[in-house]
């Protein structure tokens, strides 16, 4: 919930008492399905601006 909210990997890790990134990652930071949609909507309006 954390990483859909927009918080950054550090803080997320700190909260969690993680010293390795890739704990967080592989454990926590599943893409959902909102962070998918989101980042396909990036990609479209940077594709706009070319």
């Amino acid at each position: 919930m954390l990483a859909e909210a927009g918080v950054v990997l550090e803080d997320i890790m700190e909260r969690l008492g993680h010293t390795e990134d890739d704990t967080t990652r592989n454990t926590y930071r599943h893409v959902t399905e909102k962070m998918k949609k989101e980042t396909s909507q990036k990609f479209a309006q940077l594709m706009k601006g070319l």
